[in-house]
């Protein structure tokens, strides 16, 4: 190739890469904007391109920040026997925070996502709005299908998270069921940040017995 051709295909792919990255970040800007007319328009397309692997979470930040933290427990049943409750969330909580380049960032993304998901928290900001205005929509009672099959989703991936425990625990397939249970902490308020951490309340929400899974790799 001479040194125009080199030169041509140089300058295409910057042209390339710099429409892409200004095309990304402008919808990116839109998505993270709070509810409006033109967000409203386009909100399909937007969804369609930044889920899953492009979504954002800014609830760091006002006007929603996270007020709650979620931690997972399980405990397996070997035969006739019960295991005491173990934690899965603190560990890769503990090992993230150590190590920020450790992949226990994303691998604890679906556990997240799939206690809110049973919950019944959600990220849509348009859903308060809706729901103010009309609360027996269907949706905002979480009636509504889309509402239950996320709910089976998260029931699934919990399930999967605490048999994988259960390995690690016990040995693979030597549980035969699995039982988890939701910790959700909500710390003291902001007018009350001299307490500890441990002066907030913890809610429990046991999930029934699963069926232990196994897969192989």
């Amino acid at each position: 190739m001479t040194k125009i051709g080199r030169a041509i295909v140089v300058w295409a792919t910057m042209v390339i890469m710099a429409s892409v990255s200004a095309a990304y970040a402008g919808i990116a800007f839109l998505y993270l904007t709070p509810p409006n007319p033109v967000k409203a328009q386009h909100l399909r397309t937007l969804n369609a391109i930044m889920h899953p692997l492009l979504s954002q979470n800014w609830h760091l930040f006002a006007p929603n920040p996270i007020r709650s933290n979620f931690v997972l427990t399980f405990r397996c049943r070997v035969g006739d026997t019960v295991t005491a409750w173990h934690d899965a969330t603190a560990p890769m909580l503990s090992r993230h925070h150590r190590d920020r380049n450790s992949p226990m960032g994303r691998l604890l993304r679906p556990q997240n996502t799939a206690m809110h998901q049973v919950v019944g928290l959600t990220a849509d900001e348009w859903l308060p709005l809706i729901c103010r205005r009309d609360p027996n929509v269907p949706f905002c009672r979480g009636t509504d299908e889309v509402t239950r099959r996320q709910r089976q989703t998260g029931l699934f991936v919990i399930s999967r998270v605490a048999s994988a425990g259960c390995d690690s625990l016990v040995g693979p397939q030597r549980a035969s069921a699995v039982q988890a249970r939701i910790l959700i902490h909500q710390p003291p308020p902001w007018s009350r940040r001299h307490l500890t951490s441990e002066a907030g309340t913890t809610r429990y929400l046991p999930l029934s017995w699963d069926a232990y899974q196994f897969w192989r790799r």
